[in-house]
Order: C-alpha cells, then sequence, then structure tokens
C-alpha cells in the first residue's frame, strides 16, 4: 500500500514538472539561445516565447481553475480542455507572429511552427478523444534536444517513457493516448523541422 501510494507521490510530481506549458519555459531559454548564441538576445526571444506560449496559457488555466471551470491545472475532463486548448492555440499563434515580427532565428520559428500545429491537431482530436497533452509536450521538446546537441541528447528519450508511467500510474490516459499524443507532436516536429531544412 505504501509502495502504490509513493507511486501516485512520484507520478503526480512527475506530472506537474513535465506539464507542457510549465516545461515548455525552460525549454524556450535553451532553444533561444542556442539559435542565437547571444545571452541578451536569446533572452529577449526567450521572454517573448514564454510569454505566448507558456505564461499566457499557464495564466489562462489558472484563472479558470478559479472560476471554477477546469478542476485541475491538468484539466484532467476531456470536455474541460477545447477552450483552453483554443485560447493557448491562439497565443501560440500570436507568438508565431511575433516570431516574424521580431525576425528570430530560422531554428525558432520551427519550434514555434510546431507548437501551433501540435496545438491544432490535438484541439481537433481532443473534440473526439481524449489524447495525452502531456505525452505531446514531452516528445517534441526531446526530438528538438537531439535535433540540437545529437548524441550528447540522448538521455532526454527517457523523458518520454518516464511521462508514460506517470499518467498511467495516475489513470489519466490510456497507452494509446500516450502514443498518439507522441507520434502526433513527433511526425508534425519532424516535418516541420524537414520543411525548414534543420535535418
Amino acid at each position: 500500500m505504501n509502495r502504490e501510494k509513493d507511486s501516485v507521490r512520484i507520478a503526480n510530481k512527475v506530472s506537474d514538472v513535465f506539464n507542457p506549458y510549465y516545461a515548455s519555459a525552460p525549454f524556450f531559454l535553451v532553444v533561444a539561445l542556442v539559435a542565437t548564441r547571444s545571452i541578451i538576445r536569446g533572452l529577449l526571444y526567450w521572454l517573448i516565447l514564454a510569454l505566448f506560449l507558456s505564461f499566457l496559457p499557464m495564466w489562462d488555466i489558472n484563472r479558470r481553475i478559479k472560476r471554477g471551470m477546469v478542476a485541475d491545472a491538468h484539466i484532467s475532463r476531456r470536455e474541460d480542455r477545447i477552450k483552453p486548448f483554443l485560447f493557448s492555440l491562439g497565443a501560440a499563434v500570436a507568438g508565431l507572429i511575433a516570431a516574424y515580427a521580431f525576425g528570430m532565428p530560422t531554428l525558432i520559428k520551427a519550434v514555434v511552427w510546431a507548437v501551433v500545429l501540435t496545438g491544432a491537431g490535438i484541439t481537433i482530436i481532443t473534440r473526439f478523444w481524449k489524447v495525452s497533452l502531456h505525452a505531446a509536450g514531452i516528445t517534441p521538446i526531446t526530438v528538438v534536444l537531439l535535433i540540437m546537441f545529437g548524441w550528447y541528447a540522448l538521455p532526454a528519450i527517457l523523458l518520454v517513457p518516464l511521462v508514460y508511467w506517470a499518467r498511467l500510474v495516475l489513470k489519466k490516459h490510456s497507452l494509446a493516448q500516450l502514443i498518439v499524443g507522441s507520434l502526433v507532436s513527433g511526425g508534425i516536429t519532424v516535418t516541420v523541422f524537414r520543411a525548414f531544412n534543420l535535418i
């Protein structure tokens, strides 16, 4: 019984840490610094990316929690997900516009395009099925880290099964929902990066 409680406690922490809106913020910082190779410009671009792709979606979800519109930060009920997802998608599109307006490097534009297209795909699927946002978030992060750093980022692959384990322990998703989330986001990310000749 204690082992089960410990598993649930750890799974909850893993789910919190790798909530896509939380995990994306430090990831965007890495992308911005690698893309610009400048601390000042990298931080500026990161602030813009984090605002539209992380902070605004988190603000919206917290606002909805306070108003009783969603139950938790993970938006556990599929029926509650569409409006927050649409808000996040709109914020991501604004972030994409900002990326072009500020003349951000190709690497950053590719990442934001992947976020926008993944957000659109996940939102469409969510109307009918509770595909995993956690899986859809951690998979492209891993893919992009591998593209940027090669073999040095290989340990990041372990994050994917870790997130799978956490969501399964908490019984928030089926294995199929996790796999589809990864396939959609991973496939979109690879396609976008190929279109930008980054792989």
